[in-house]
């Protein structure tokens, strides 16, 4: 699994070629690859989505690509979640996270 690096740039930017690679691959896939790159390109977008609201869902998704725990490591997850969407606020990550925490 991969793990969050505070000194590396964050991963999830970096989805972007994969999903242009899955989009090429689709448009040249038979029909019988076709519904498993549909189904990966629509996780990615997932991923990649920034223009809707942070949810607990996508918190959740990012941190567990990031490998981090977010009851065990509150501020690295705070991190990783504004590292992979630029604009989302201190407060609204610090409260997305301490949801996770008490979800369990």
């Amino acid at each position: 699994m991969f793990m969050f690096q505070p000194d590396r740039p964050n991963p999830l930017p970096h989805l972007a070629p994969i999903k242009e690679s899955l989009q090429e691959a689709l448009n040249s896939a038979d029909e019988t690859d076709r519904p498993g790159l549909r189904r990966a390109l629509a996780i990615l977008d997932r991923f990649l989505s920034s223009d809707g609201p942070a949810t607990e869902d996508w918190a959740r998704r990012t941190l567990a690509v990031a490998g981090i725990d977010p009851k065990r490591k509150e501020m690295k997850a705070i991190q990783a979640l504004r590292s992979a969407r630029p604009d989302l606020g201190l407060k609204e990550a610090t409260t997305l996270v301490r949801l996770l925490k008490s979800d369990s």
